[in-house]
């Protein structure tokens, strides 16, 4: 396409050349451009966020659910620093985030004249929370740069990239190139490949770390298969849940649950880190110190040799595409049994070993939410008492079906994040859980699940404070806390001021079908618990 097009057009046309079908966002003045090209056509479905942060963290389930890229567009100044919470999670959490926004005309960049939404430098905001940020000095740009992203999303490590258009660029029309779905993800050098089949080919107990890579590349096929030949137990990220099926006889732990994870990763010779960053969070927190013994082989595979050897130095580190990895390594490996020496009954006592937090409560509660979410229906978490025992103790049967702000470990996350779940995956459950706090950070989205008539499920858990900071306060501090209670209104009545159906449930015995009622409902159901649950911490 070389014809004059507007900006606004351009940035639509190139958006549908690459798949693009949902875009997240507000409009503005500077970016009406943009919505006047979407009005135009109907390849692209517009999804009207309440706020800025709010349209993000939808892009972020979007994508964290379905592995296509969640895209925004928001308008200049305050509506572009306000995605940079999400997008710190993002970030961390290796999503597919394109954002667009509009910025000050090209003659007022860098200039701090006091126009109209004026951020000076706008872009430079982006740049900590990106993979890649540019604003753009041409108008014929538009297309490409838009192509360019989308490429980088496709051969490296996933992420948000931010693209600020001047308004005057949107509005005036120019020529252009579209060019739709470039790139590939990199393979792995043979070489590596067959130096890692080697090692763990001579290993006697093998063990596998499966991180996100293996979900963003599609690995799950291969990573099982590899297991099932070596015999090896299967430790995953938080990012890396389900892989696997979590109900597998391979399966052990979650990575930060070191009650579980610890005495297995000390027991292996021979350790297979897959598509894990190894992320302080989970290796060097409340539960888990991880470090690797001198006599033991650490193999690390990922598609960001920036990861590689940050945190701990592999003995051989393969830099390429998961699933293209674990296929070749696999195919080295030739047929044959398993010839693991692992003491099955030792795993099998440690996994099941849990602190004094793990109560009946606790169990009870995942319980039903396991049973009534089907395999591969959604369960999306924010930051609560209920959330911290979820990220090491709720099965998860499939990938991309938990979905977790480990990276940030932000509040306010469920709420659209579990909009942006159900418009990727449509007739399926979706179910987010939350206590009563971070239901309070993003509860004004509760309307636009209310405008879509999105049937999912808010399961607000309220115990009437920030509960974890309390546990905490009290903790640290020998008991004393405070600024932790909160004031709240009557939820079930303040879902049904936005048109949506609310139940406050007494126990158990009655939530389980609030939660089945919800998923059959014709538009989102609040579900309220009294109940407190402590964080699984060891401080």
């Amino acid at each position: 396409m070389s014809d004059l097009k507007t900006g606004g057009e351009w940035v639509i046309e190139a958006l549908r050349a690459e798949g693009v079908r949902h875009v997240f966002g507000i409009p503005g003045v500077h970016n009406l451009a943009i919505y006047d090209a979407l009005f135009r056509q109907d390849q692209i479905t517009h999804v009207l966020a309440r706020h800025e942060s709010g349209a993000a963290f939808m892009a972020d389930g979007y994508a964290r659910s379905s592995g296509r890229v969640g895209v925004v567009v928001v308008t200049t100044g305050p509506g572009a620093t306000n995605v940079l919470t999400p997008l710190a999670e993002s970030y961390a959490g290796s999503q597919p985030i394109v954002v667009v926004t509009s910025d000050v005309a090209s003659a007022d960049l860098g200039r701090e004249v006091g126009a109209l939404h004026e951020v000076p430098n706008q872009i430079e905001c982006f740049r900590p929370v990106t993979r890649m940020a540019e604003v753009l000095t041409r108008a014929s740009d538009i297309p490409t740069t838009i192509g360019g992203a989308f490429e980088l999303l496709r051969t490296g490590r996933p992420g948000p990239v931010a693209i600020s258009i001047p308004n005057d660029f949107l509005f005036g029309k120019t020529a252009g190139v579209v060019r739709g779905g470039a790139g590939r993800r990199p393979p792995c050098h043979v070489t590596d490949i067959a130096e890692a089949a080697k090692r763990l080919a001579s290993a006697r107990r093998p063990l596998i770390i499966a991180g996100g890579g293996v979900v963003s590349s599609g690995a799950e096929t291969a990573l099982v298969a590899l297991a099932r030949r070596l015999g090896a137990p299967v430790i995953t990220t938080v990012m890396g849940r389900g892989v696997i099926s979590e109900r597998d006889p391979l399966w052990h732990a979650v990575l930060p649950n070191g009650r579980a994870s610890e005495p297995a990763i000390r027991e292996a010779d021979v350790v297979f880190a897959i598509g894990c960053r190894f992320a302080a969070r989970s290796t060097q927190g409340l539960v888990l110190k991880l470090s690797f013994a001198p006599d033991q082989t650490l193999i690390h595979l990922d598609i960001d040799p920036s990861v590689i050897g940050k945190l701990f130095k592999p003995q051989l580190g393969i830099v390429g595409d998961a699933k293209d990895g674990l296929a070749r390594v696999l195919e080295a490996l030739g047929d044959g049994p398993p010839a693991a020496e692992w003491n099955r009954g030792a795993l099998a006592d440690v996994k099941r070993v849990t602190g004094p937090w793990w109560t009946a409560d606790a169990a009870r509660l995942l319980a039903i939410i396991r049973d009534v979410l089907p395999e591969r229906g959604i369960f999306v978490n924010d930051q609560s008492g209920v959330n911290y025992a979820a990220e090491w103790k709720w099965p998860v049967l499939k990938p991309r079906t938990f979905l977790y702000p480990v990276g940030s470990a932000v509040l306010g996350y469920a709420v659209p994040a579990a909009i942006g779940a159900q418009i990727a995956n449509p007739g399926t459950p979706v179910l987010a859980a939350m206590g009563d706090g971070g239901f309070m950070f993003s509860v004004n989205e509760l309307a636009t699940a209310v405008k879509y008539r999105l049937p999912a499920v808010f399961l607000v858990l309220n115990d009437n404070r920030y509960g974890a900071i309390k546990w905490l306060q009290e903790r640290m501090f020998e008991g004393r806390w405070g600024e932790a209670d909160l004031a709240n209104p009557d939820f079930v009545k303040l879902a049904h001021a936005f048109g949506a159906h609310g139940v406050r449930v007494k126990g158990f015995d009655d939530l389980g079908d609030a939660l089945r009622a919800g998923f059959g409902a014709d538009r989102p159901t609040v579900v309220e618990l009294n109940m407190v649950i402590d964080p699984p911490w060891e401080v």
